[in-house]
Parts: structure tokens; sequence; C-alpha cells
């Protein structure tokens, strides 16, 4: 894999690539492309595949002030601009599902298909039911302290932060379900480092509130394939899959049970890879 910078109106988009053929696009959950280690390389063996950073994250430039999901769309536009793609192929994962559905809806003609991907929680039709279960899932990561006139809202903060990072570090929840090894905790390494270099996530997560994910589906012309990824911590919120299918024609439905720990884009990459590349080629 090849790394580089893409210069563009809103900033320098750090990227990956690798491959030949038609482009890919790859769109991280809130972190960094650093995600795609295992399904990039997959994928790779078919198109020219691109792992670009969001702004704000990992190694691209800072956000642009107030931003919207609508601004990360656009400055993924002028990624394709700047290495001369003119249209390309998108994956999106969790955030990046919200990035894409923005690209595809108001940039049509810069999307060939479309693979949105995500947990039951991030791919659900109604904003406010979408907005709640997001919350449930991040509100602590995103938690900010009034200020207090003895700066004693920053040690509240640093606190919280910390707690945040060192639960990445030490969750011993999945404990159970992963296999402990050198690569293991060397990937919780880099989910701390882009928990870290993430500039303002209270800002992403802001940004993402105020998308209205299955109003913006609506407006998807390309042909478009919903991985819903199911977790038995989400039975609760119910299969959101077939109302999705409703909101956009030309649509197909797969989905994947992630009973394993970790993050589902690195733990099923090989299920991935198989759904995207007969998608793809279909």
């Amino acid at each position: 894999m090849k790394r580089g910078y893409a210069d563009t109106p809103q900033g320098q988009i750090h990227y990956t690539t690798a491959g030949e053929g038609e482009p890919l696009l790859l769109l991280h959950q809130t972190g960094s492309s650093r995600q795609y280690w295992k399904l990039m390389p997959l994928l790779a063996e078919r198109y020219r595949t691109f792992a670009p950073d969001n702004l704000g994250s990992g190694n691209s430039d800072p956000l642009p002030p107030n931003v919207q999901i609508a601004d990360l769309a656009r400055s993924m536009v002028h990624f394709m601009d700047f290495l001369g793609i003119e249209k390309a192929h998108i994956f999106g994962f969790h955030t990046g599902n919200k990035v894409a559905t923005e690209m595809a809806a108001a940039w049509p003609s810069r999307v060939e298909r479309l693979i949105l991907c995500g947990q039951t929680h991030s791919i659900m039709a109604e904003h406010e039911a979408l907005n709640a279960a997001l919350k449930a899932r991040v509100g602590p990561s995103i938690r900010q302290f009034e200020p207090e006139p003895d700066g004693s809202h920053l040690v509240k903060q640093w606190a919280a932060d910390f707690g945040c990072v060192a639960s990445m570090w030490w969750d011993t929840t999945n404990f159970a379900r992963e296999k402990l090894t050198p690569e293991l905790f060397q990937r919780r390494k880099e989910r701390v480092t882009d928990q870290l270099q993430i500039r303002d996530v209270a800002e992403v997560y802001r940004a993402i509130f105020d998308f209205d994910l299955g109003a913006r589906m609506r407006q998807i012309k390309a042909r478009t394939l919903i991985i819903e990824v199911a977790t038995p911590q989400e039975e609760h919120l119910g299969r959101q899959g077939e109302k999705l299918m409703k909101l956009v024609p030309s649509s197909r439905l797969a989905t994947v049970e992630h009973t394993a720990g970790g993050t589902v884009v690195e733990a099923e990459a090989e299920e991935l890879a198989r759904l995207i590349l007969d998608f793809l080629k279909g």
C-alpha cells in the first residue's frame, strides 16, 4: 500500500491506496482509515482502492468551522478531483455511510455503485431514533462540562477524556470473544491513537446528529448495497435493513451476523469483502 496527500480547498487529506482497476473509496467511521488495514488488501485484488482520512481525523488537516456532513462529502469530491477520478464506487461504514450517502445524493454523477454499511444503531431510517441509539453508544466519549470560574471543568474534562481512552485500551468486555494476541493489542493501540488524533470528537458527532440519513437516502439514484451488521447487543433496536431498502429504489440488502468482538471491518473483513466484490461485479 502507498500513502499520499491530496490538496483540497478544505485542506490536505491523507490517504492510502492499493491495487489497480476501477476506483473504490473506503470511507471510515469516526477514527481513521487505519481501520481498513485488513479489508483494503482484499478489495485491492480487483479494484484501485483509496482509504482517505476525513478532515479532522487521522493525518488529515483539521475540520472546517461548524462542520456538517455535507462539508465532509464535498471534501471527498475534491479529493477525487485532485486524483483525477471522475466516478468511483463508494463504501461507507458508520460515519462513512453518512458521508457516502451525501455524496450520492448531492453529486450523483460522481458515484458509480454505493455500499452503506453499519451496525443497526448506525443505519436507522428515523432521524430521532438514530440519534437516540447513537447517543446511547457514544455519550460518554462526547461528554462536555460547563465552564467554571476556577477552571475545575477542565480537570473534569481531562478525567472524562482519559477514562474514554483507558476504556479503549483496557476494554475487558470483549476478552472472552477475542483471541488475545500481539495483533489485538496493536489494534487497540491504534484506536487510542485515532482517538487522540481526532481534533474535536464532539464536533464530529454534532455534525452526525444534524444529518438526516433517511431523508438523504431518498435522493440516492445509484445502485446500492445496504449491509446491516447485526449484533446481539442491539437486538432490542430491531432490524433496519428492510426499512432502508424502501427508501432507495435500486437497492439490495445483506446482513452480517457479528458475534465476535472487535470492529466489524476488521473482524469480518473476509465476509464484507465477499459481499462488496459480489455486488460490484454483479
